[in-house]
């Protein structure tokens, strides 16, 4: 039977919009046979039924999963690409390592479009052979995908034969024990390495805190943006490279290589195989917060006020606490002085929360705790710095400390969805996930006062619909 191009049309153009996944008129028939699958899954007559209840909008949260799940390809193997894996453990990683040896000894990876997570396994198992001090390290290796399905399986961590196609029998008897029903079960420490989440790469919040997409050293989004639309693999590289430290390295499929995709990087031949270096736009190390402008008066100023700061990321506060002695020690026959003092004591602390955002974005996490904490001193009663402390102190690792932050924000503003979702997915890093279930509904709850387009408090644009959308693939994921 022919089918209705005109009809199917419409149906990719809205998969286009919402997923980014480009399904020209000569690939319609497999567009229709994925929804044709999903139908008979889903309890719906044919293909057509099918895709009439997506134009509709008439599809929960759990059939919309099983669509993408028969959209979506889940062709992967362990270290697929041996020229990218070999360049990564000669001169990549070895890089990054020399560089982040220097500081506080962390290392960001991003396996965007994972699968089902041979891709991020084996970054941890590269780095578990290169990295022989491991153990001293801070290593967060994020494995995403927009298929739940593929993410319930790559987080139970068992595979088949299929999977080791390339490797040797000793790699998959070093790191893999073997199962009664013949598939073999990932080893506890690689497991622990990579955390599993789901994330939209066109209209999911990236680069964001939120998703812990922001400060990477290192992408690997390879085999995906070949299915986009033109517009949105532009989209999603622009992302990408914003999500990327200044020094950080973006990996793509050699079929991907592409001078105009890329005009943002610059490329790099390791060894044979290209990888991306971003050129500028990136995250990069923010500036020191500005000093406030000295107010023009006829009062002579204080020492106090004319002394330099010693250090330029304590300029703010420190022009806070100038500007709060010049309120006490000046003319009080002069009100508008006064109010005038008090504008830019606010304006300073203003200025350090900008200063510990732009901080913790960049990964900068010991100098953005230290901001934090300014912050916090200033406003004890700020949820949003309390927010951003825990979000730090998570990153940190310091779990503990982080589910106190949160509380403390939580205390001060109850109805904020960020911070829900927040202390939700820090129950999930604790593996409580009773707890982490509670939070993620809770955070629905809010997200059902708001407007879909609303952007959130402390979210630095994340919107109701996207985190909506984000809260509920992580709960089917878990639930999976």
């Amino acid at each position: 039977m022919a089918l209705d191009v005109e009809f199917w049309g419409r149906v990719a153009a809205l998969i286009a919009a919402r997923l980014g996944l480009h399904f020209p008129d000569d690939r319609l028939p497999d567009l229709h046979r994925g929804f044709d699958a999903a139908a008979a899954e889903i309890g719906l007559e044919d293909a057509d039924a099918c895709a009439r209840e997506w134009l509709g909008d008439r599809l929960d949260d759990a059939r919309i999963d099983t669509i993408v799940s028969h959209l979506t390809i889940g062709e992967t193997y362990f270290f697929r690409g041996d020229e990218t894996f070999a360049a990564l453990a000669g001169r990549v990683l070895p890089a990054l390592v020399e560089a982040r040896r220097r500081g506080d000894k962390r290392l960001r990876i991003w396996s965007a479009a994972c699968c089902t997570g041979e891709e991020a396994y084996s970054l941890a198992i590269l780095l578990r052979q290169v990295l022989v001090d491991i153990d001293d390290w801070h290593i967060s290796i994020l494995a995403t995908d927009i298929n739940t399905r593929f993410l319930t399986r790559a987080a139970e961590g068992v595979y088949g034969q299929w999977s080791f196609r390339g490797t040797s029998t000793a790699f998959r008897d070093r790191w893999f024990r073997r199962r009664s029903d013949r598939r073999y079960e990932i080893a506890p420490e690689i497991r622990e390495m990579v955390t599993f989440a789901p994330l939209n790469l066109v209209d999911g919040a990236i680069p964001s805190m939120a998703t812990h997409t922001n400060a990477i050293d290192l992408v690997l989004c390879r085999n995906v943006l070949m299915y986009f639309t033109a517009e949105q693999a532009a989209r999603v590289v622009t992302r990408l490279r914003q999500s990327l430290r200044v020094d950080g390295w973006l990996v793509v499929a050699p079929c991907e290589v592409s001078q105009t995709l890329f005009s943002g990087f610059t490329p790099v031949n390791v060894d044979g195989a290209i990888f991306y270096r971003p050129k500028s736009g990136g995250a990069s190390r923010p500036a020191a917060a500005p000093d406030i402008p000295e107010p023009t008066r006829a009062v002579t100023p204080t020492p106090v006020l004319a002394e330099p700061p010693r250090e330029a990321s304590l300029r703010s506060d420190r022009s806070s606490a100038r500007l709060r002695v010049v309120a006490r020690e000046e003319d009080k026959r002069n009100p508008m002085q006064e109010v005038f003092v008090r504008r830019a004591a606010e304006r300073a602390t203003a200025a350090t929360a900008r200063h510990a955002h732009a901080l913790a974005n960049n990964g900068e996490l010991a100098e953005a705790l230290a901001c934090c904490d300014r912050w916090v001193a200033i406003e004890k009663m700020n949820p949003e710095a309390h927010y951003l402390r825990g979000l730090v102190l998570t990153e940190r690792g310091d779990l503990t400390e982080a589910r106190h932050a949160l509380q403390r924000s939580l205390y001060l503003a109850p109805d904020v969805a960020m911070t829900c979702f927040a202390a939700g997915n820090l129950e999930r890093a604790r593996r409580r996930r009773a707890a982490a279930e509670l939070h993620y509904r809770h955070t629905l709850a809010l997200l059902d006062r708001e407007m879909p387009h609303a952007v959130l408090p402390h979210s630095e644009g994340v919107t109701a619909a996207q985190l909506a959308a984000l809260v509920r693939d992580l709960l089917l994921a878990e639930a999976g």
